[in-house]
């Protein structure tokens, strides 16, 4: 039994930029709207958990600012003031925004409902859908992504927020088709990508991972961690020479990345390299030292290695760190 682990929350910049990318494309005006009143076990897996807004990012405040600026701006050619119920909407969506980027999602979903209940606006919606999102409420951000569907059909941030969410819940089937759908307008967009190489991982159809992967790095070659990753597939097609080389890059942008060490390592003890096996198993454990796989593939290494004890004494550390897994291998080879 080997251990890997895959990272899939190294995606943060890219998750807001395809948001509110998505926003400043298909972003209708209020002065456009209808007020409405009143209305196989060896692998290891990281999920995907919600993040944190980087406000420090200048593509994320860029393409937020260029949101909210044509979110209330009269559509051309029209003098039409906004209402009242539009005016104090726009208010309650500004506030919303705000504890949004300084993300107090749950005060955010507040202002975002007062806004909904004046005025029933596709963008707040999205916005809703990905606060709902951020704060775990999968179930209440599909309702607020299929509401702004219904209002905007081709608003593409509902799709990936939508299938981001199915995702979580682990409906993979719905996330694959919203994440498709999002994919037939938008060949460019390497988060979507990324998340359909998800799906694909933990239906373990591997092939279509690695190729979705590959989309990922064709369409930014600077997104590190999906090195790991796609490593990690080509492992998984017993291309391990090919992983070593997806590790190589990963641990060159990253010397630090424990999983990348461990991964590195399986792939080195499938192709007979042993020591070179051995010496990556130590990185990973010196970097963190409660990597619990790590011990097991260290013990692992060692065995074959000759070294009875060590590999005892790793798997001992293992299962104290409660890998029960390990409890198998201590049975069997040690006293």
């Amino acid at each position: 039994m080997s251990y890997f682990q895959i990272n899939l929350n190294a995606m943060k910049y890219l998750k807001f930029i395809i948001y509110f990318f998505a926003c400043v494309l298909f972003v209708d005006s209020y002065a456009q709207t209808t007020p409405v009143k009143n209305g196989n076990a060896e692998q290891k897996v990281v999920r995907i958990n919600p993040v944190k807004t980087d406000t420090n990012d200048p593509n994320y405040k860029k393409l937020n600012h260029s949101s909210k600026d044509k979110m209330f701006t009269p559509a051309a050619g029209t003098s039409k003031p906004l209402t009242a119920d539009q005016i104090n909407a726009k208010n309650f969506f500004v506030a919303g925004a705000k504890k949004s980027d300084s993300s107090d999602y749950h005060g955010a979903i507040v202002d975002y409902t007062k806004s909904l209940d004046l005025v029933k606006n596709p963008i707040t919606y999205l916005k809703r859908a990905d606060a709902n999102r951020l704060v775990g409420n999968f179930d209440a951000a599909i309702l607020d992504a299929t509401e702004a569907m219904k209002l905007q059909p081709r608003l593409a941030g509902a799709y990936f927020i939508r299938g981001v969410s199915y995702y979580e819940k682990g409906e993979y089937m719905d996330a694959k088709s919203d994440l498709d759908s999002l994919l037939k307008r938008d060949r460019t967009n390497a988060t979507a990508f990324n998340f359909r190489a998800a799906v694909a991982f933990m239906t373990q159809d591997y092939k279509a991972a690695l190729t979705n992967y590959n989309e990922v790095v064709r369409l930014d070659s600077n997104f590190t961690e999906i090195y790991n990753n796609r490593g990690m597939m080509r492992h998984y097609l017993q291309d391990y020479k090919g992983a070593i080389q997806d590790y190589n890059v990963a641990l060159k942008e990253n010397p630090d990345n424990a999983k990348s060490y461990n991964n590195r390592g399986l792939a080195f003890l499938m192709l007979k390299d042993v020591q070179s096996a051995l010496a990556d198993f130590d990185k990973a454990v010196t970097l963190n030292d409660k990597y619990a796989e790590a011990y097991v593939n260290r013990g692992r290494a060692k065995n074959i290695l000759g070294d009875q004890v060590g590999a005892c004494t790793d798997w001992q550390s293992a299962y104290s760190l409660g890998l029960e897994d390990s409890k198998e291998l201590i049975m069997k080879y040690c006293k």
